[in-house]
């Protein structure tokens, strides 16, 4: 008979931001990451990277929700940016035939392209590069329409990259460090385009940098703000994640535990209970008998006050375990039905079967030779009832079942104890 720890393993083996969702158990985190998700919740993240381990998991994490806001913003630029040729018609008129060929016949199938091979960009940092880079292609077509444009529009209209910048920092969401680098370079691009067009009013030019220098600086903390944001809605959602798997660990634990008797290992009362349930009607189906055998330690009390509560124990365990030596069957169910009482049952095993097992466990106990009294013959020795029915018998129960192995266990006890008493239909 298996211990109940590999019987329950057997038998359990046999039978953020809301979009976000995690694709590993949290019992797959270290102790160490769990630890740290506690320490970034209470001391902050200010540079918005977690350690290595985390921050590896948060990427793959928010890499599906991430990769459709980056398809979403790539679609709709692709319409935005040509809306600008109406501006680039009215700035500057005399580049408006190229403006049309570049936005419309280079930028938009760039872009087209580039969302198409988004998916297939594994690491994140190639994803957000991409979007950089189309940000400074973006930047850099306005730059050259302005720089190749003789109107005197042409330098006030550099003022068009304060739209890249904020919807890239804002609309596609960009991440702090890429929308850093993407910024960087559109004001760079701003200024040198500022000394390539001689013609353009200082009046005007310095205002225009400070708007964008402006629009970059506000941008940026909203973009820090929102990653931040998401970072920590992640943490949060990762430690109540943490928290649900400690709970049902902790439950599953309690479920094992109760299924368990600590002292004897062997099976609870209420795994008894629920497993003979269980086992009768799977008699019943098949046209089996089921035999039940109810032992009893025979004046274990007097036993205890002799000998102590401990010895008491170690006795239970002995006997426990003489159980689980001459039930083997993988199918048979050992427990410890009360106190001093130990219980089993064996599904398609008759009556005279049950009964040789039943004289197996008694005269095991009693070749323990644990003393009892002074006297060398005074030996623990325990009482043995054994009942056994057919499920599918007229008014058969589980209940009847025990009832009628606890009867001839007590019929045991009246004829001198040390014995075995079985009551059952053989047919």
């Amino acid at each position: 008979m298996p211990s109940l720890s590999s019987a329950t393993h057997d038998a359990h083996t046999a039978g953020l931001v809301p979009t976000q969702q995690a694709h590993l158990e949290p019992a797959e985190l270290a102790a160490p990451d769990a630890r740290e998700i506690d320490n970034l919740l209470h001391n902050g993240f200010p540079r918005l990277v977690f350690p290595a381990s985390l921050e590896a998991r948060f990427q793959s994490d928010t890499a599906a929700d991430r990769l459709h806001t980056l398809i979403a913003s790539g679609a709709l630029v692709s319409v935005l940016f040509n809306w600008m040729l109406l501006s680039d018609w009215m700035m500057i008129p005399d580049m408006f035939e190229e403006a049309t060929r570049l936005r419309l016949l280079f930028y938009t199938p760039v872009m087209l392209l580039g969302m198409l091979m988004l998916p297939h960009l594994a690491k994140p940092f190639m994803r957000e590069g991409s979007l950089v880079v189309t940000g400074v292609l973006a930047a850099l077509l306005n730059v050259y329409l302005c720089v190749r444009s003789t109107d005197v529009n042409a330098g006030p209209y550099l003022i068009s990259l304060t739209v890249i910048v904020v919807y890239c920092n804002t609309v596609a969401r960009m991440r702090v460090r890429p929308a850093v680098v993407l910024d960087v370079l559109v004001v760079a691009l701003f200024f040198a385009g500022w000394l390539a067009i001689p013609q353009a009013p200082t009046a005007i030019m310095a205002p225009a940098a400070l708007t964008l220098i402006s629009s970059v600086v506000f941008t940026l903390y909203g973009a820090y703000t929102q990653e931040r944001d998401v970072r920590q809605n992640w943490l949060l959602l990762m430690r109540e994640r943490l928290l649900q798997h400690e709970l049902r660990q902790a439950n599953a634990s309690l479920e094992e535990a109760s299924r368990s008797d600590l002292l004897t290992e062997l099976a609870s009362r209420r795994h008894f209970d629920e497993s003979l349930e269980q086992l009768w009607e799977t008699a019943r189906a098949q046209g089996q008998e089921i035999s039940l055998i109810l032992v009893d330690v025979d004046h274990f009390k007097g036993y205890n006050l002799a000998h102590g509560h401990h010895q008491g124990d170690v006795c239970l365990r002995d006997i426990a375990a003489v159980l689980k030596s001459k039930l083997r069957r993988p199918e048979d169910i050992v427990a410890r039905f009360a106190g001093e009482e130990f219980i089993a049952v064996m599904v398609g095993t008759p009556l005279q079967t049950a009964v040789g097992a039943a004289e197996r466990i008694r005269k095991a106990v009693e070749a323990l030779g644990l003393r009892h009294g002074p006297a060398e013959a005074d030996r623990v020795t325990v009482s043995v009832g054994v009942s056994c029915m057919r499920p599918n018998s007229p008014h058969a129960s589980a209940a009847q079942l025990i009832a009628v192995a606890d009867e001839a266990l007590h019929l045991a006890k009246k004829r001198g104890r040390n014995c075995v008493i079985a009551f059952g239909t053989q047919d």
